[in-house]
């Protein structure tokens, strides 16, 4: 007969949140934006002094604080290189709507990829520290870590940390690679972290429905620490799994991606037509990120598609029919349609000062 054994009780002191001498109170909302910028800089589309002019409308009406480009024309990383596409939409894009306000992270393209992936972001409220390729199969896939300026830093010496991934997965009706590709990125971040901490996976996933095993491995595991959520299913609950958006793309209308254009020849040859049809482009949250367990949390309800106001399925993002587009300036929607084939996607963080030195203590990464 076996002994009964008896249950450990785990007990949990709860941080001091005592304020420090001469800190401040202070919150603060980060937006967040993925983008698929279809080809930047290849020349299909026009010349890049054309793009950046779309380009500088949308950023002027987003206004994110992250931002990550996904499918850039592959370009060399040195930054004295003038033909650095991640410089040229840093100086002549971002900055020259918010002068000295962005910088962008450092790239990569180790799997020699025809295609690259930048992250920028507002270096009013975060220093990057380091980016790590934790995947390299078809395209890279860069693990960014970033801090907050946390203006009680100085005092309490206790950094707010954030993570973003930054994807683009093969694309076609077939999910075998990018399964793989979402699989082993989750198996990295599994095995370099023990829980998620403060963390964002974001980008073109390229994704055609729920059941698809990258999406799952991104969704589902055995440890709730470890698992990521898609905002408009969990926190928001807005959808319930499971979800085949390609089959029926009018039940999620508002959050379909792809595409800003119903026909392959308007207003170039160079993007996918069908009008917005699927939603390939997505922002994963951790659960620290839902809970707000380190001074970081979502917003419920922030989720976005930038111009889409639900009503674009079969129709360009700009088309009178069935009614004018008013999610968004006029202007705006005209630049969503002419600088890429891709709707992006937004969520808002909100960010509080650490005022008492003391947090959750992040994972250690084991590599």
């Amino acid at each position: 007969m076996s002994k009964s054994v008896t249950p450990v009780k785990i007990v949990t002191t709860p941080l001091d949140t005592t304020p420090l001498p001469n800190t401040v109170s202070k919150s603060d909302t980060i937006k967040v934006m993925a983008y698929n910028v279809l080809n930047y800089g290849d020349l299909c589309q026009g010349p890049t002094s054309l793009l950046d002019g779309y380009l500088k409308t949308i950023v002027q009406f987003a206004n994110p604080d992250l931002f990550s480009c996904e499918k850039m024309n592959a370009f060399p990383i040195s930054p004295t290189d003038p033909a650095n596409l991640a410089v040229e939409i840093t100086n002549n894009v971002l900055n020259a709507d918010f002068p000295s306000k962005y910088a962008y992270a450092t790239p990569s393209d180790i799997s020699g990829d025809s295609k690259m992936s930048v992250l920028f972001y507002n270096k009013q409220k975060f220093t990057f520290i380091s980016m790590q390729t934790i995947v390299s199969y078809i395209s890279d896939f860069n693990l960014y870590k970033l801090y907050y300026n946390d203006p009680n830093l100085t005092i309490t010496h206790d950094t707010t940390y954030l993570y973003v991934l930054v994807n683009h997965t093969q694309s076609g009706s077939s999910s075998t690679d990018r399964d793989q590709q979402e699989t082993q990125e989750m198996q990295a971040l599994r095995s370099k972290f023990a829980y998620l901490p403060n963390l964002i996976n974001m980008g073109d996933f390229n994704l055609r429905s729920s059941y698809e095993a990258g999406y799952q491995a991104i969704t589902t595991s055995t440890d709730s620490t470890t698992k990521m959520s898609d905002p408009p299913f969990y926190p928001d609950k807005v959808f319930a799994y499971p979800a085949n958006w390609d089959n029926d793309p009018v039940d999620y209308s508002s959050y379909l991606t792809t595409s800003t254009r119903k026909l392959t020849n308007v207003p170039n040859t160079c993007g996918t037509s069908g009008g917005a049809s699927s939603w390939y482009d997505h922002i994963f949250i951790s659960p620290w990120l839902i809970k707000g367990t380190n001074y970081i949390s979502y917003i419920p309800k922030s989720y976005q598609t930038i111009g889409n106001d639900g009503n674009r399925v079969d129709e360009d993002i700009n088309s009178p029919i069935p009614v004018v587009n008013t999610s968004a300036p006029s202007a705006v929607i005209d630049a969503l349609f002419q600088f890429s084939n891709k709707y992006p996607v937004t969520i808002k963080l909100l960010i509080k000062a650490n005022r008492s030195g003391h947090s959750v203590a992040d994972p250690i990464a084991k590599n």
